[in-house]
């Protein structure tokens, strides 16, 4: 085995551990251009019912996931598309539960707990969802702008930027320009953009890179304000978004 040999079986070994780094990174990076549905299955006395079937369906396209409760009654539906969604749970020996019109929002958690009545599994008790007053799932504080807000709401340039002061913590200078949007009283560097869970920061100044407002108030870079869904603006956020202690301004499109 001559030097040439070795230099090539130590150059594919490197070679093979960078691409087990990159395998290892690559699932870690954050879904945030999606939600998660996740609840508790219990009966009437609080008991925990493992192994209840649980469909999360999305309203809007039919397209339904099919789990199953585990040891703890615990259940959870992540990387779900923002939109409308029903969640119906069902155990041998009790009535069903369904509870409709979850309205799931880009980047968020909806906590659906399912209490069983003893009963038939034929018979369903249906609840429809009502506006949630405090998300029990995290501490996050955030907000979002949706797709009314954005379509009817006149705006400078049709930039979606425009719109990021009417969340309460955020400022923006009069005149409008790049840096001077910021969140709780932090730099404007200081936010974190994303668009459809991709990094929109732009490396020097970490503004946006899409739409990034100019003097005159419009776009360098301009998404259609008609192609956006929902922009959720995120503060005090998870460490999975990581990177600055600003606002995590999260935009998904239709």
């Amino acid at each position: 085995m001559n030097s040439f040999t070795l230099i090539g079986r130590k150059a594919i070994q490197l070679l093979g551990a960078s691409v087990c780094l990159l395998g290892i990174c690559g699932p870690l990076s954050a879904q945030i251009n999606t939600g998660r549905i996740l609840g508790t299955v219990t009966d009437q006395s609080g008991g925990v019912i493992a192994g209840a079937a649980v469909v999360v369906t999305n309203s809007q396209t039919g397209v339904a996931r099919n789990l199953t409760a585990d040891a703890a009654g615990e259940y959870a539906a992540p990387n779900l598309n923002p939109g409308t969604y029903t969640v119906r749970v069902t155990a041998p020996g009790f009535q069903g539960f369904e509870r409709l019109n979850i309205n799931l929002e880009v980047g968020k958690d909806a906590r659906i707990d399912a209490q069983l009545t003893p009963g038939q599994i034929s018979q369903t008790i249906q609840v429809t969802e009502s506006a949630q007053l405090l998300d029990t799932t995290s501490a996050t504080v955030n907000g979002t702008i949706n797709t009314a807000t954005i379509v009817d709401r006149p705006v400078q340039g049709r930039n979606y930027q425009n719109l990021l002061q009417f969340r309460p913590g955020v400022t923006t200078q009069p005149g409008g320009g790049t840096l001077t949007t910021a969140t709780n009283g932090l730099r404007p560097e200081d936010n974190n953009y994303y668009v459809e869970g991709l990094d929109n920061d732009e490396p020097f100044t970490g503004q946006s890179i899409i739409n990034s407002t100019l003097p005159t108030g419009d776009a360098a870079t301009f998404v259609p304000i008609d192609a956006i869904q929902e922009v959720n603006v995120q503060t005090n956020s998870p460490a999975e978004f990581g990177k600055r202690p600003g606002a995590v301004i999260n935009v998904g499109l239709k």
